[in-house]
């Protein structure tokens, strides 16, 4: 049976395996209630970022943080810059993805050019250093040569401003602070001076292994917000809840007959093997409905499941990491802050204590105390 409230077009479940595959994997956006809170957080970021740079989303692999740059970048167009299309040159977001490279730094070179081509910007690989010589006979020539990283930043901002660009998306930004060794401090000012040079909010989306990485400084902390993308909660009744609702959701897209038995689920089956990620819970779904089409079945049923699910060890590895991030998202209480910054007792009233101050004395230095030495009656 289909499912009751399917949202696939009834000419999907007609189209092809291949195309039916695809629809799933591209051809919807699930906006479930973790995402649409911490977009609202992100959105409120931008909205109220006086004196702040960059928007930090941290969250667990598999949580669904790519699906949050793109709704980002839709906001961006549709609500920040409504107007954008009355300037054909104004494109106000672009987002990158930042690439793991083998080499030992991070090439900046490579994002810088990453980001003109995002900005449409012509013939990119072309750009070189322009220099002035000096011939033999003294006439004055123009020669190329490779351009700098320097130049190719200079020429990325000025881009970024001619294009109006308003926010600048990094997507995978641990990649970055992975190369960074012991630069990190020096990698987020190299963007926290792009974002104050060309007047464009960057938003940094990553793993925890950010929290990790970043040196949460005070410096970093005044010109950052740092937002969590954290799983749902199977201890939280509304979160419980919330996470039913994201996987009916996900089969509601599914384009093939479900197993009644999928439709009734054992939240605790389904929940510990995708470590309350809805990201892991579609990529499992997707490669079930596969292995069923592969098998050459109409329905798919909880074996496919089964067969397709991410090994224990790895699912333990995903849990380890989501305790140890979360753990760097911990707030302390504010009574905890004041009893280690001002102690647990209040300051003393002025004129209670009185404080004798070193050095002071009413005699002069050499003169000896009169009941210091002994008087004997004659």
């Amino acid at each position: 049976m289909r499912h009751p409230q399917t949202k696939v077009p009834a000419t999907v479940f007609e189209a092809s395996a291949e195309e039916r595959s695809a629809y799933f994997a591209s051809g919807f956006v699930l906006r479930h209630d973790r995402l649409n809170g911490v977009f609202q957080e992100a959105v409120t970021a931008l909205k109220e970022r006086t004196g702040k740079h960059m928007v930090v989303v941290a969250g667990p692999t598999g949580v669904g943080k790519t699906t949050l740059a793109k709704r980002v970048t839709d906001y961006v167009y549709q609500d920040l810059v409504p107007d954008w299309h009355e300037d054909p040159a104004c494109i106000p977001c672009v987002c990158v993805e930042l690439r793991m490279d083998s080499q030992s730094g991070f090439d900046w070179k490579e994002l810088y050019r990453q980001v003109l081509v995002a900005l449409n910007e012509p013939l990119v690989d072309h750009k070189c250093n322009i220099r002035t010589t000096t011939d033999y006979q003294k006439s004055q020539v123009m020669t190329g040569g490779h351009i700098t990283v320097s130049r190719l930043r200079t020429e990325m901002e000025q881009a970024l401003k001619e294009r109006r660009t308003r926010v600048l998306i990094l997507d995978e930004l641990q990649h970055l602070f992975k190369h960074g060794g012991g630069k990190v401090e020096q990698y987020y000012d190299v963007l926290k001076s792009i974002s104050s040079r060309t007047d464009c909010a960057i938003v940094g989306i990553g793993t925890y292994e950010l929290c990790f990485m970043m040196d949460w400084s005070g410096q970093m902390n005044r010109v950052t917000d740092y937002l969590q993308f954290s799983r749902y909660n199977f201890g939280v009744q509304s979160d419980l809840q919330s996470f039913f609702n994201a996987y009916s959701g996900l089969l509601a897209h599914v384009p093939m007959d479900l197993d009644e038995e999928l439709l009734r689920p054992d939240l605790e089956y389904v929940y510990i093997r995708c470590c309350g990620c809805v990201g892991i819970l579609k990529d499992w779904i997707y490669r079930a409905m596969n292995r069923a089409v592969n098998d050459g079945a109409d329905t798919l049923e909880v074996k496919h499941l089964e067969a397709t699910m991410h090994p224990p060890k790895a699912l333990q590895r995903i849990i380890e990491e989501i305790k140890e991030g979360e753990a760097s998202f911990y707030q302390p209480d504010i009574d905890s802050l004041k009893s280690e910054f001002i102690g647990s007792r209040g300051p003393t009233p002025s004129g209670q204590v009185k404080v004798k101050k070193a050095g002071t004395s009413s005699s002069r230095p050499g003169t000896r105390k009169p009941g210091r030495d002994p008087i004997h009656a004659s």
